[in-house]
C-alpha cells in the first residue's frame, strides 16, 4: 500500500535532529550530574533524600528537591527538568561554599554548568526545550508523562491561538480484500465533537478527503466516493448535529471534497458534533510486491482537541506481516527526495490496543452510539459486517496541532 492513504498536511524532515542534539548534550549534562553527585554523597545524610539534601547545605525545600534530583534522579528527563535557573545555580555554589565543600569540587560543578551554557547558547536552546526534546529520545515512564504535559500545553496554547477547539476527533479506517486481484479497498470515517470557536477569525479547515500518493510523492485523489450522496458528501449529516448550515460547516472553496469550520450558530445551544464518511477502491496492495513493503494510515489533527482515537479495522483475510505500531508525527512543509517524504516524528506514548468493541470510555454525550453507526455505514458500504474486522486503536491525549496520528504495518510477503 502506498505510504500512505494519508489525510494530512505533509510534515517536515529533520525526525532524527533532536536525538543527535541530545546525544550531543548528555556527556556534558553527565558531568554536571557526576560533580553534583559527588558533592552530596560526601555529607553522608544529605544522599538519603532531598529534604535531607536541603537541610545539610541550608537550601530551601525546592532547591533541594532540583539538586538531590540532578545528582540521584534515575530518569535522565526528571534530572533535566529539575535544572535551576542562573540564579538558583548563584545561591546552589554560594551554599556549597558556605558549607565548606572542597573548593576543586565547586570549581568541577563551575565548569561543567558553564560548559553546559554555553552547548545550550550555541544551538539556541533553553532548559524547557532541552527537557521536551530528552523526554522525546529517552523512553521512560516519566519522559512519556513529561510529553503529555508538554503537550497539553501546546494543545491549550493552540486553541487560543487559532480561536477553535474540538472535545475528540475520533477516526476509522476499515481495510478489505478488494476485488481487484491482489489490492485492498478502504473506508474512512471521521467524527469531530464539541466544535466551538473561541473567537471570530475566517473558515478554518478541518476535514480533508481521502488522498494518496504518486511515484513522485504529489497527492492524489483516490478512486472511491462519499458514505451518503448528497450535495454536502462526505458530511453525513444524519450522524451530525441537526440542521448544519453551512454558516457553520462549509465546503472548501478550491478543494474537492473539504469541508471548513466556521463557527457554531449562536441559536445552537447543544454541542456541535459533525461526520464524514467516504470509500476508496483498490488504493493500495494486499500483500508486498515491488518496493511496497509498508502499510500506513494516518489521520490528520488540524483542530485543538482534549483527544484524538485513531481504529483500524482489518478485515480478518488480510494477512500482516507485523503488529501495528503507532507513530506521531507534526505537520508541515514536505521535503522530497525522489519519492520519498521526510517528517518530523514526535514522541508518542500511547501503544496500539486490539479492543473489543468500537465503544470507549464516554468523550462525549453522542460519541460511542455515532461513531459505531459510521463504522457499521462504511463496513456495509465495502460489502462486510462489522464483525469481519479486528479493531486496532490508538488514543492521543492532547495532540499537537496540526499533527498526523499514523498506524503502520509490515505487508505480509506474498504467497
Amino acid at each position: 500500500m502506498r505510504a500512505a492513504l494519508e489525510k494530512a498536511v505533509a510534515s517536515s524532515n529533520g525526525a532524527a535532529t533532536d536525538t543527535k542534539v541530545f546525544a550531543d548534550l548528555a556527556p556534558t549534562v553527565e558531568r554536571l550530574r557526576t560533580a553534583v553527585r559527588t558533592i552530596v554523597s560526601a555529607r553522608g545524610r544529605a544522599a538519603s533524600g532531598a529534604r535531607a539534601c536541603a537541610r545539610e547545605f541550608g537550601f530551601d525545600k525546592s532547591i533541594g528537591w532540583k539538586i538531590y534530583q540532578i545528582g540521584f534522579a534515575e530518569d535522565f528527563v526528571t534530572a533535566l527538568s529539575a535544572v535551576p535557573g542562573t540564579r538558583g545555580w548563584e545561591i546552589v555554589l554560594a551554599k556549597f561554599t558556605a558549607a565548606r565543600v572542597p573548593d576543586a569540587q565547586v570549581a568541577e560543578v563551575k565548569h561543567a554548568l558553564d560548559a553546559f551554557e554555553k552547548q545550550l547558547a550555541d544551538r539556541h536552546i533553553d532548559r524547557k526545550m532541552l527537557s521536551g526534546m530528552a523526554a522525546a529520545v529517552v523512553d521512560t515512564d516519566e519522559s512519556r508523562r513529561q510529553m503529555l504535559r508538554l503537550r497539553k500545553q501546546a494543545s491549550d496554547a493552540m486553541a487560543v491561538i487559532l480561536g477553535v477547539h474540538a472535545n475528540s476527533r475520533l477516526g476509522a479506517y476499515l481495510v478489505v480484500p478488494s476485488k481487484t486481484q491482489g489490492m485492498v479497498d478502504l473506508a474512512a470515517v471521521t467524527m469531530l465533537d464539541g466544535l466551538e470557536r473561541r473567537r471570530s477569525g475566517p473558515p478554518f479547515e478541518m476535514y480533508f478527503p481521502i488522498r494518496t500518493y504518486d511515484a513522485d510523492a504529489k497527492w492524489i485523489d483516490a478512486s472511491g466516493g462519499p458514505l451518503v450522496d448528497s450535495p454536502r458528501a462526505p458530511l453525513v449529516a444524519e450522524l451530525s448535529s441537526m440542521g448544519i448550515s453551512e454558516q457553520e460547516v462549509g465546503l472548501h472553496p478550491t478543494i474537492r471534497g473539504a469541508h471548513e469550520f466556521v463557527g457554531r450558530s449562536p441559536s445552537r445551544q447543544e454541542p456541535l458534533y459533525v461526520s464524514f464518511g467516504e470509500y476508496a477502491l483498490a488504493v493500495g496492495p494486499e500483500c508486498q510486491r515491488g518496493p511496497e513493503k509498508t502499510a500506513e494510515l494516518a489521520m490528520p489533527v488540524l483542530v485543538p482537541t482534549t483527544v484524538a482515537v485513531l481504529d483500524v479495522l482489518i478485515h480478518r483475510d488480510i494477512r500482516k506481516g507485523s503488529e501495528l505500531r503507532a507513530e506521531l508525527y507534526s505537520a508541515g512543509a514536505t521535503r522530497v527526495t525522489g519519492a520519498v517524504r521526510e517528517r518530523r516524528r514526535l514522541a508518542l506514548e500511547s501503544r496500539v490496543l486490539n479492543s473489543a468493541t468500537l465503544h470507549f470510555a464516554d468523550i462525549s454525550t453522542n460519541s460511542n452510539t455515532t461513531y459505531a453507526e459510521l463504522c457499521k455505514r462504511a463496513a456495509v458500504k465495502l460489502g462486510y459486517a462489522l464483525t469481519d474486522f479486528e479493531i486496532h486503536r490508538v488514543v492521543v491525549p492532547h495532540p499537537p496541532v496540526p499533527c498526523s496520528v499514523i498506524m503502520t504495518w509490515q505487508l505480509a510477503e506474498s504467497l
